[in-house]
Order: structure tokens, then C-alpha cells, then sequence
């Protein structure tokens, strides 16, 4: 009996060593696969169009030129309608403005104008290390906004359907509104009191975000930083603008490298809002204008 007992334990220990050996090489195995597995994901914006209803009228101003009012509008156009770009693989992905050289196209009668708008800079995030990284500026002086990666309380929905070749899912997830909004809010409102400003600020409110998702693409990534989902995001809709995925490309021959962004001083959401609400109060002018000096 004695004899037998030691045996049993003796082949107990080696099958224990051999499952511990089979569970190595499949995390190893996992962890290669991740690490080998990637794609790029084609997105392109567009701005959803308010009711005439909406639109704000602004009277006792002077008119303005149709060459000008045509460039304006052309501008406006294309910096609502941009081209994104999404590397991933398993475990990071960087979301950003492909390089372009274009430059203002001048009308006929010489207008060049562009537009450009915060939170353009690459958006970066790391599910290993779970953090997340973002490319600012301040007037001309670069930034890199770290975060620990909170989990994005998505709301599944029992809706399906088809964007290009794949099945996707349905999902909602309810952004709230920053305390850096309500503060440009409220700021507004105390300029408002002493002199009515001719462009209105709307109250913030909570934004709801509706996202298809497919599961045939095995990452949790999607574009402007929007993560968690049981597969890559191929379409968003905030309600003021539609980000839609255009083209696809899974590990293809020439493999893509995913840059982490390093230029900048690194500071935390919060104390980017701080620096950047201090040095546009101090180019205010009592009319909360800011002015730019030559």
C-alpha cells in the first residue's frame, strides 16, 4: 500500500510539470500570436448636419464677401470631413491624421483659408500596461497626455448589421460631461452678463456614443480612443459627428509599426487643462477675445 501511494504521487507531480510545461507554451504561443497578429483600419469623419432650425443667425454684422464666405465654407468642409488612420495589434494601437501634403487651396480671388481643431494629435493606447497617451498642444509648446486606461462601461445591444464584408454588433456607451466643459461653460455665462456675445455657447451635456463593433476582428480597439469592445470598432456616431471605417488590413507582408508617441512634455489630463486654461486666460482681452501678438 505504502508502496503504491508513493507511486501514485510520483505520477501526480510529473503530470503536474507537464500541465505547467503545455500552459508556458500556450501563453508563450498567445503572446506571440498577439504580438504578430496586426492590422490597419481606414476611417473617415463626417460632420452630422444641424436642422436649419438649429442654425444660429447673426445679424447686425457686416457682409461678407461671397469669395470669402465660399472659402470659408470649403474650409469648414474639409476640416469636418478627415481621413483617420488605425495601427493595431493585439495589445496597442495608435489613432491618427495621416501625413498629407496638400496645402490651402487660394479661391480665385486669393482666399486661403484652413481650419484646425484640438485633440488632433495621435492617440495612443497600451492593453499590457494599460495606459493611454495623446499628443497636445499649447500654442505651439507640445505636450503628451498620459492616462491609466479606465474600463469604458459599454452597454451591448441586440442589434446586428453589416458594414462592408462583416457582421457587426451594436453598442452604446454614455460619455459625461468634463469638468473642463462646464467650466468653459460657466465662464461663459459670466462673460455673457456683462457683454452678449455674438456666437452662443450651448449648455454641455452628457454625450451618447453609438458604436458597431465585429467580432471577426478579434482586438479591442477603435478609433478616437474608444476601446473595451469584444472586437475592432468600425463605425461611431456622437451625435455631432460619424467616424466610419473604409478599408481593412490584416497582417499583411510588410508589417506595421506602431510608433508610441515621445515628443512632449508628459502631464496628466488634468493638469494639461490647467496649463492650457492659464495661458489662454492671460491672452484674453476684457471681452474674453484672444488676442495673438506679432
Amino acid at each position: 500500500m505504502e508502496c503504491r501511494l508513493e507511486w501514485d504521487v510520483n505520477i501526480s507531480k510529473k503530470t503536474m510539470k507537464k500541465i505547467i510545461l503545455i500552459f508556458v507554451f500556450i501563453a508563450t504561443s498567445m503572446f506571440v500570436s498577439a504580438q504578430e497578429f496586426q492590422g490597419k483600419a481606414e476611417y473617415f469623419s463626417k460632420r452630422i448636419e444641424k436642422k436649419k432650425s438649429d442654425n444660429v443667425e447673426i445679424k447686425d454684422m457686416e457682409p461678407i464677401d461671397p469669395e470669402m464666405k465660399k472659402a470659408i465654407k470649403e474650409a469648414m468642409k474639409k476640416a469636418n470631413e478627415k481621413k483617420y488612420l488605425l495601427t493595431f495589434s493585439k495589445i496597442e494601437s495608435v489613432y491618427e491624421l495621416p501625413e498629407e501634403l496638400e496645402q490651402p487651396q487660394a479661391s480665385d480671388n486669393g482666399f486661403a483659408v484652413s481650419f484646425t481643431f484640438s485633440g488632433e494629435g495621435k492617440k495612443y493606447i497600451n492593453l499590457k500596461e494599460k495606459f493611454a497617451l495623446e499628443e497636445a498642444d499649447v500654442f505651439g509648446k507640445e505636450f503628451l497626455i498620459k492616462e491609466k486606461l479606465t474600463p469604458m462601461n459599454w452597454t451591448l445591444v441586440d442589434e446586428t448589421k453589416k458594414i462592408g464584408d462583416y457582421t457587426c454588433f451594436k453598442a452604446l456607451l454614455i460619455i459625461p460631461v468634463t469638468e473642463k466643459q462646464k467650466q468653459e461653460y460657466d465662464d461663459f455665462l459670466k462673460r455673457e452678463e456683462k457683454k452678449p456675445a455674438l456666437f452662443k455657447m450651448e449648455k454641455p451635456e452628457d454625450k451618447i456614443v453609438t458604436a458597431w463593433y465585429t467580432s471577426e476582428i478579434p482586438v479591442s480597439f477603435g478609433p478616437n480612443n474608444l476601446w473595451g469592445l469584444p472586437g475592432l470598432i468600425l463605425e461611431i456616431n456622437d451625435g455631432e459627428k460619424i467616424i466610419l471605417c473604409s478599408k481593412v488590413t490584416l497582417n499583411s507582408k510588410v508589417k506595421a509599426k506602431i510608433k508610441v508617441p515621445n515628443v512632449g512634455k508628459i502631464v496628466t489630463q488634468k493638469e494639461f487643462d490647467t496649463i492650457e486654461k492659464e495661458k489662454t486666460d492671460s491672452m484674453k482681452d476684457e471681452d474674453g477675445v484672444i488676442i495673438f501678438e506679432h
